[in-house]
């Protein structure tokens, strides 16, 4: 990552020409089009907000730190709605899966039932990351993962026996009752809409926390990803939270904002429209202050005394008395424009913000008026917003945003002390994760802070107010909050290895029972070598292909990489199912690189011959999509609901055009087919349209069934078939977390028991283990049993006593042997790998001898069948 500095000693004239360019540089930030804002305008539509968004970008310097942090967050922004949106570009209410599944009542009230029906009683298992990674020589490490906000009930004598609390915005709340050294989920039901404040009354205290009310309000105001169901309420130490009176339907479509605790019945909370106010401990709720604006969103806030100030999206509200609901007012200087703000009370008691810009505010209750304090931070950067947090303490103050820093002289002078491109002990300051979401005080009257970011939760300690180098503490090294992209497994007996793609917290590599981190930014593909799991690739989002030949241990940066052109910030790639030197990735950014010329579109056919990755192009000239590879052919979705058909060694694709007739408004987005017989192919599709899926085709993509049936209205990123088995066994992973069927769609069940309701991005099956891996963005790795006994299947025999066993088993020469009845019709075979890959298919011969000379060492299955029968072993190769 690169490196950013302060200018720490400097000549006057140096000084007025930085702070020239800053200004300069910040009415150039000031004129870009903020899409997030756009997308909440009336009749807002997300085709031709990314349209000029993408023009914009155009003249973007991606070598620029701001350039590239504002092109990852618009990018990230685009894929989550593009999956989302609906068919005419208009943006649908994200929690629509909550609703339709049951987990929320009509009035968006959790129910008092977890999770919905289930197909078996199989539990589901946390995989991990359990803990920080292996920094793997990165000074700027990966972390667990974004937080929001932060609760402390502090213990009177010892820190280590501290009650917390910490919310996720795609992850829930988690408590610990030792200070931060371990930690547990308390809010699985809904982990996927996330927490933006959690708080209690000032009289709660580590004697009576069990039953005095803490109080969420949910959602996500920083990120605006996720909408609000209202504020919700424990009074069990926060062990269950119940919604309050103060809910939103499946129409609303509003954000909450941060909340204000008076005592254990009086409580404020930013709204969509201005503030909201409750006396009876949320069973009812009061509109206190009309921000003239169904877009106002006011949202963070601080508190002097009987003193409150709300700031939101463009104003700032405040009032002198909380006790009089008539004395709430604008704040002179609000300009109506896009400007969120940070806010706090200093030690003298007076209210300060920080806007955009970067500018440090004093408010003057008696003229109501704001008056500049100090120099704008060299390099200031909230992302529109997305990050703002201040402390002011007498002449200290702490300023966080993508980075952050303090100054000591009131804001005249500031240092970088807080690092999140940290490299050595020669950069300012220390190590800490970009982008602080929230700031505070841990002590009063102490230079004792605490940061919750992208990273997690840090306390942080300076030993004066001069000090460059705080003491920094990580705590929430156990908070399972992860934001996944991708997984990829070592599909061997038991394997317990994986590399994972991770917003924001770059790669995870796991070899050798340790987690190590990748060096990548954004993670988003990853793959592993089924033949020799210590290889390994990975890729981030500007398409690099990085490969380690030690399953990234001690090769933070892996041995070699590839930079195909054309690849998008979210991309897909495969490894092929029978030779895992061979790697598959879609090219579909189109437009022109940054010499004019085209890219390229198509699949990348990726070759490791073990010192370089090589590629060449298949399909050149159409842009895949998401895509699945079988028995030596790629189907890719193409624009327009059109499939193509790719063979893999290079002979002429055809496009499949079946999908086209499946109605206005449906348009599919990701797909899988059966490696014994291509022509049964599944496909589901994108956005909010109930009822229509998922669909089925048996003669090769020319027509389409609608096998959807009760499967509720969710958002759905990936469909997988379980290959080899009589049953259709078909996984979908959803936004709230895995559905299965085993009768080909007839039927559909939530799979498993205990997987967080959260967002679903990526899931692999581990075919020797019989197990299902789920990689989730807010809550980590997952798997579940998903072998046939588990999944209530049987061994799918017309005639039960029709048995075969296979020896020897290890197979240590070249024939597989089989054991079965006599006088049976001719029976066929087929032999797949970990992978669900077909490596070898033919018919049974008298001998009843299978030649397995040609197949590597590993776990093989081995499936036995006629018109009769059906039946599958497991088989080791150990030559």
């Amino acid at each position: 990552m690169k490196k950013i500095t302060f200018q720490k000693n400097t000549t006057l004239f140096v000084v007025f020409i930085f702070l020239l360019s800053v200004v300069n540089s910040f009415a150039q930030k000031k004129a870009k089009f903020n899409y997030a804002t756009a997308a909440k305008k009336e009749k807002a539509n997300y085709f031709s907000i990314v349209a000029q968004k993408k023009q914009e970008l155009k003249s973007y310097d991606l070598s620029n730190i701001n350039d590239l942090k504002e092109y990852k967050h618009f990018n990230r922004w685009k894929e989550y709605w593009r999956i989302r949106v609906n068919a005419d570009g208009t943006f649908p209410n994200e929690n629509t899966a909550f609703f339709s599944a049951a987990i929320l009542t009509k009035d968006g009230k959790i129910k008092t039932s977890k999770y919905a029906a289930k197909s078996t009683a199989e539990p589901w298992n946390n995989i991990g990351t359990n803990d920080v990674p292996d920094s793997n020589g990165y000074p700027n490490f990966p972390q667990m993962g974004r937080l929001t906000s932060f609760l402390r009930i502090r213990h009177a004598t010892d820190p280590t026996k501290d009650v917390l609390f910490v919310g996720a915005p795609n992850g829930g709340v988690w408590k610990s009752t030792d200070g931060g050294a371990t930690w547990t989920p308390k809010l699985d039901m809904i982990a996927g809409i996330g927490v933006t404040d959690i708080k209690t009354a000032s009289t709660t205290n580590i004697n009576n926390y069990t039953t005095k009310p803490i109080y969420i309000s949910t959602g996500d105001w920083d990120g605006d990803h996720v909408k609000s169901i209202g504020v919700l309420k424990s009074t069990d130490g926060g062990e269950t939270f119940a919604s309050t009176d103060l809910t939103y339907t499946l129409e609303n479509q509003k954000l909450l904002g941060d909340l204000v605790v008076v005592d254990d019945n009086t409580v404020f909370v930013g709204t969509a429209t201005g503030i909201s106010k409750t006396t009876d401990g949320g069973s009812s709720w009061n509109q206190v202050f009309d921000a003239q604006g169904g877009n106002a969103n006011m949202g963070r806030v601080a508190v002097s005394g009987t003193k409150i100030m709300y700031t939101g999206y463009f104003d700032t509200a405040y009032t002198a008395d909380y006790t009089d609901d008539n004395n709430w007012n604008f704040v002179d200087g609000s300009t109506g424009n896009f400007d969120k703000k940070a806010v706090t009370v200093g030690e003298d008691g007076e209210f300060y913000i920080q806007d955009m810009s970067g500018q440090i505010m004093q408010y003057d209750g008696a003229t109501n008026k704001f008056t500049n304090v100090g120099t704008i931070p060299a390099e200031y950067n909230s992302q529109q917003g997305y990050n703002q947090a201040l402390i002011v303490r007498n002449n200290f103050v702490l300023s966080g945003e993508f980075n952050a820093g303090h100054s000591s002289d009131n804001g005249a002078n500031w240092y970088r002390s807080l690092n999140g491109y940290w490299t050595n002990s020669s950069d300012d300051g220390n190590y800490i994760h970009s982008d602080h979401h929230r700031l505070g005080k841990l002590e009063e009257g102490s230079l004792k802070f605490w940061s919750a970011n992208d990273g997690g939760l840090n306390y942080i300690t300076y030993s004066s107010n001069t000090d460059q180098k705080p003491t920094i503490e990580y705590k929430t090294a156990k908070t399972i909050v992860t934001q996944h992209f991708s997984v990829a497994i070592n599909p061997a007996t038991n394997g317990d290895d994986y590399v994972t793609g991770n917003q924001d917290n770059d790669g995870f590599s796991k070899i050798g029972g340790t987690w190590y981190a990748v060096a990548l930014g954004d993670g988003i593909e990853s793959a592993i070598n089924y033949n020799n799991p210590s290889i390994r690739y990975a890729t981030n989002q500007n398409g690099l292909l990085v490969r380690s030949d030690a399953g990234f241990k001690n090769e933070l940066n892996g041995d070699y990489t590839l930079s195909p052109a054309g690849i998008s910030f979210n991309h897909y790639m495969e490894l092929d199912r029978t030779n895992p030197t061979i790697l598959y990735m879609n090219a579909d950014k189109g437009g022109k690189d940054k010499d004019d010329n085209p890219n390229p579109t198509g699949i990348f056919k990726i070759t490791d011959n073990g010192t370089e990755l090589t590629s060449t192009m298949l399909d050149a000239g159409n842009p895949a999509h998401k895509f699945n590879t079988h028995a030596a052919l790629i189907l890719a979705i193409n624009d327009n609901n059109i499939i193509r058909k790719i063979p893999t060694d290079g002979s002429t694709p055809t496009s499949l055009t079946g999908a086209q007739n499946l109605g206005t408004g449906v348009n599919i987005e990701s797909i899988d087919f059966n490696a014994s017989n291509p022509n049964t192919m599944y496909v589901t599709t994108k956005g909010y349209v109930d009822g229509k899926k998922v669909y089925k085709s048996t003669d090769g993509g020319a027509n389409f069934t609608n096998i959807s049936n009760n499967l509720p209205n969710v958002i759905i990123n990936k469909i997988l078939l379980k290959q080899g088995e009589t049953n259709e066994t078909l996984f979908v992973a959803t936004n709230i977390g895995v559905y299965v069927t085993t009768n080909g769609g007839t039927s559909w069940d939530k799979l498993g028991a205990g997987l967080p309701n959260v967002d679903v991005k990526d899931i692999e099956i581990n075919y020797s283990s019989d197990r299902l891996v789920a990689a989730t963005f807010g809550r980590g790795l997952w798997d579940v049993n998903v072998a046939n006994s588990t999944l209530s299947l049987e061994n799918n025999s017309i005639d039960t006593s029709l048995e075969f066993s296979v020896y020897p088993n290890p197979v240590q020469n070249s024939n597989l042997k089989i054991a079965i009845k006599e006088g049976l019709q001719p029976l066929k075979f087929e032999i797949y790998n970990v992978v669900g890959g077909i490596v070898k298919k033919g018919t049974v011969s008298n001998n009843k001898e299978i030649n397995v000379d040609q197949l590597a060492n590993n776990v093989y299955l081995i499936r036995l069948y006629n018109a009769e029968f059906n039946a599958i072993k497991k088989f080791v190769l150990a030559k």
